[in-house]
Order: C-alpha cells, then structure tokens, then sequence
C-alpha cells in the first residue's frame, strides 16, 4: 500500500442525516450517499439510533464516509472531524472487522494512526477522523456519483470536476478542483482506469 506525506484538505465538523436520498442507488448497484449539511452535536445520538438493516453500505466521499441503509436508503454522514470511535462502529458495521491497525510516526501533518479494511485506510489523528485512502479491489466502494477503483478518467469526469496533477511522482493523479478529493490513473486518455483514490490527510509519501 502507498503510504504519501500528508495531503491535508480542511477539516470539517462531523456530520449526519436521515433524509432518503433521492438517488439512492447507482447503476452497478451500489447505494449512493450525498453529501449533507455539518451537524456536529448529532453525530453521535444519529449513530446510536439503530438503522433498519444491521448492515450497512458504504461509500466513500470528498472529506468523509458515508452510512447507507440498504432498506429506506437513509444515509449517516462520518465527516472528516468525527470521533474514531464513531467512525470506526459505523466502518466495522459496513466492512466487518479490520484487516490492519497501527501508527505511523513519519507523516507530514505528525503521528497518525491507522485503520485498515482490505484495501480502504482510514487514518486519524487525536482521536479524529481525518482521511481515507482506497485502493485494490477490495472491498467494493464508490462515490455516491459510482466513481471507484476501475473507473474510467472519462466516468470520473463526468461526475467531478477534476484536473490532472503536473509532476506528480505518483504516477498520472488527479484532483478536484477544490483538492478536496484525488487519485491515480493506469494510463493517459480518457479510458485510463482509476487504480487508486484518496482525500484529506492521507500518509502518503512521495
């Protein structure tokens, strides 16, 4: 796994809501969450209250994670900020138990710890969420836009303003226009493929 010196976004407060989505599934099947509006003080009731399926999907999103109950399609928003516990009850519900955990004392933004599913990172910081790295082909996740690893430039496009990254040493990447959200491409043009995606303060060293 390609761990980079830290790519900080700006910290956002934890945010949650149980509103349906309106699209609510993607065209691969994966159950889509949109982003929702910071609501910190409720985290934490909204995460306790129980889903109506004990397992939930999840999508991965620009400066968060996001819950989706499979059954009314309500979504619970874990923003970058939210606790590592919370974070972690709602990704062990979705994802089952971590692969990997540990502590990586060499990141650009200090100490970070991590958390891994398979191929999707979660790292944290002072007990706070603060970024995600997702590669190889498990588990399964996408934006709620089904942006994922696999995706074409072209499908990525399509759903997110993005641009490409001159000079990187990581190979062909890309980034939002906002920096918000980013990843590698296998290959120039608009069929290369996403191999890997990421957001916020992922310990990556290049």
């Amino acid at each position: 796994m390609i761990r980079i010196a830290s790519l900080t976004v700006p910290m956002l407060l934890a945010a949650c809501s149980e509103a349906p989505l309106p699209n609510a599934a993607t065209a691969n099947g994966t159950v889509a969450a949109e982003a929702v509006e910071d609501d910190s003080e409720a985290v934490a009731d909204n995460m306790a209250a129980p889903m109506e399926s004990a397992e939930p999907l999840l999508n991965i999103a620009p400066e968060a994670l996001s819950l989706v109950d499979p059954r009314s399609g309500r979504t619970r928003q874990l923003a970058f900020g939210t606790a590592r516990e919370i974070t972690l009850t709602g990704a062990t519900a979705a994802l089952g138990k971590p692969s990997d955990t540990g502590r990586n004392g060499e990141c650009g933004e200090g100490a970070m710890e991590f958390v891994e599913f398979g191929g999707l990172t979660l790292w944290f910081q002072q007990d706070k969420f603060v970024g995600w790295f997702l590669e190889g082909a498990k588990p399964k996740l996408t934006t709620a836009t089904g942006a994922g690893i696999g995706s074409t430039r072209s499908q990525v496009a399509d759903a997110l303003a993005i641009s490409d990254v001159p000079d990187s040493s990581l190979g062909r990447e890309f980034a939002t226009d906002k920096g918000d959200f980013s990843g590698l491409l296998d290959g120039a043009g608009d069929g290369a493929k996403v191999t890997a995606l990421w957001s916020g303060q992922a310990c990556i060293f290049r």
